[in-house]
């Protein structure tokens, strides 16, 4: 079931999603295109977003993958030559048209399907969300917590192995207008509330990260 607070998300997100396509616009297909700050620091966080699979899965794959906020489809590319994707399967989300456009017309994988849509509409194995909450499209912080709170639920509930997402420090010294920071005490003691989460956080300085991991613990 999808909370009214994700139900709300079209009105919320319009903002963002015009920022993205005007963004896709301007640099086309590259990190910039999405906002990062050059293609280095995002494999980073994408090599960091690796170390979410189970050792058996990342070496013989046969699993299901959800990646919520997936742009371009930078992901899948990191993906898609790792043993981790032999006959496995993944979906790609996003809000921006344009952006799910271009992965269509630039990723012709079998395994791989893109859907303009606001949150994750499958159950997968995995879940991603790689800077997908960084951009409010000048929303309140106090809105946007709550949306990202949600969200979070939402795609734990879509999730059966684990859960991988970035968010930005709220001490980071460089801050910049229309980006959410978190305080990363808080949102792991949130997180400790969904069901069968094992949190584990990761600073990841000297980027301006913090990175989450849930895993299922079940008795």
């Amino acid at each position: 079931m999808v909370s009214e607070t994700l139900k709300d998300a079209p009105r919320l997100l319009a903002r963002v999603a015009r920022a993205y396509a005007r963004r896709l616009g301007q640099c086309g297909t590259t990190a910039k295109g999405v906002f990062w700050k050059d293609e280095t620091w995002q494999q980073r966080r994408f090599q960091r977003m690796l170390e979410a699979f189970d050792p058996t899965d990342a070496c013989q794959g046969g699993i299901s993958i959800n990646d919520l906020g997936c742009g371009y489809g930078a992901f899948f590319h990191c993906l898609s030559e790792l043993p981790v994707m032999t006959e496995s399967s993944y979906i790609g989300y996003d809000i921006t048209e344009e952006m799910v456009r271009a992965c269509r017309v630039h990723i012709r994988d079998p395994r791989a399907r893109f859907v303009r849509h606001m949150w994750a509409t499958e159950i997968a194995d995995y879940s991603f969300a790689c800077g997908t909450f960084n951009l409010t499209g000048g929303a309140g912080d106090a809105e946007w917590r709550a949306y990202v709170e949600e969200s979070l639920r939402h795609l734990w509930g879509q999730t059966t192995k684990a859960l991988a997402f970035n968010m930005l420090r709220i001490d980071e010294f460089e801050r910049f207008d229309g980006l959410y920071y978190i305080d990363p005490e808080e949102l792991t003691a949130f997180c400790r509330t969904l069901p069968e989460a094992q949190v584990i956080m990761i600073d990841e300085r000297p980027m301006p990260d913090v990175t989450y991991f849930l895993r299922r613990t079940r008795d």
